[in-house]
């Protein structure tokens, strides 16, 4: 059984890079386009299972060609699909990905099977040595997906080591922001990045948020994704600033899922919040160097980015958790010599 469950979407991605975004109505001509497996949980699942932990998908997908692709590249990763589902009248899940030259990206989805995914075909045994859940907020959107996560929350509620964490996308906290404060309490950490933040916030500043989430609608930790400006820890009294790593970065598609990944990992591992997040860093910096398509992110790759940046002005503040997460590796290393 997999040691860590990711609940959310699965889709194709198809990215277009662009020259620049067009005004309404007018046209973009693309220097490159690719296709492949996506989805806010789906990246999130390729990482863990590219960094050697035992993954498992609970989804839906669409009985078509996409279909085909998506199970054959989670299965080529390592992501265990037996609580994949498939419907035979809905399309797999499809993302049309705009990419312009300062690496951003403009997403436009039609979620199809995903909505659709039932919490009656999701065995319990399935979840028996689970020691972490990882859902996506866009299970919000759709009455039977939401179910499925309830379903999920109700299992690590009654499991003594199974914890949660809850990405939180913007489209969902627009339109639900009420029910993600409600789940909060059943969480262990949430990934909003600073929009979302404030949008869960309601008009309150930055940090009047992160109050307000921990100690009034009982989240137990925040962990805002900053793009070049790294990120920031917020647990208890504990309020920690990250800088960013410095890559050549290429597109941003992906790189919050793969810091979603990393502070998981960091968890589950037993590294402090504090490693945990830089791991996040690490892995959503490594992300954007790849420019799109597949991300093959190794434990040698972060290794050297981590020394790499080591003795910088910027990360002195810090340098205590870089410190902690070097000795992880140099651990793993060693044990796998």
């Amino acid at each position: 059984m997999p040691d860590i469950i990711l609940l959310g979407d699965i889709n194709i991605d198809m990215i277009f890079t662009i020259p620049a975004f067009p005004t309404p109505g007018g046209e973009a001509v693309a220097s490159r386009v690719q296709m492949h497996t996506g989805g806010s949980a789906v990246n999130t699942a390729i990482a863990l299972a590219q960094l050697e932990m035992e993954v498992g998908f609970v989804g839906r997908v669409g009985e078509d060609s996409l279909a085909k692709q998506t199970l054959m590249d989670l299965q080529k990763c390592g992501v265990d699909c037996s609580h994949i589902q498939i419907d035979p009248r809905v399309s797999t899940g499809l993302i049309l990905i705009a990419v312009t030259p300062d690496g951003e990206r403009t997403m436009f989805s039609a979620r199809g099977a995903n909505a659709f995914t039932e919490a009656s075909l999701v065995k319990p045994d399935y979840f028996a040595n689970c020691r972490w859940i990882h859902l996506s907020s866009y299970s919000f959107l759709a009455h039977h997906q939401f179910e499925t996560m309830m379903f999920a929350l109700d299992l690590a509620k009654n499991s003594p080591y199974t914890r949660v964490s809850l990405d939180v996308g913007p489209e969902p906290a627009m339109r639900h922001a009420p029910q993600i404060l409600k789940v909060l309490p059943m969480l262990d950490v949430i990934f909003p990045n600073e929009m979302e933040l404030t949008i869960l916030g309601n008009g309150r500043s930055f940090n009047e948020t992160l109050d307000y989430l921990l100690n009034e609608c009982g989240a137990n930790a925040v962990v805002v994704k900053r793009g070049r400006r790294g990120s920031l820890l917020a647990v208890g009294n504990k309020r920690i600033s990250f800088p960013s790593f410095s890559v050549d970065a290429k597109d941003s598609t992906g790189a919050g899922d793969n810091f979603n990944a990393g502070v998981i990992l960091g968890r589950v591992v037993g590294l402090s919040w504090e490693g945990a997040t830089v791991l996040g860093n690490a892995l959503g910096a490594l992300a954007t160097t790849f420019g799109g398509g597949a991300i093959s992110v190794t434990r040698n790759d972060v290794f050297k980015l981590l020394e790499a940046h080591l003795f910088h002005e910027s990360w002195a503040p810090v340098q205590i958790a870089l410190e902690e997460l070097i000795a992880y590796l140099e651990a793993v290393q060693g044990d796998n010599q």
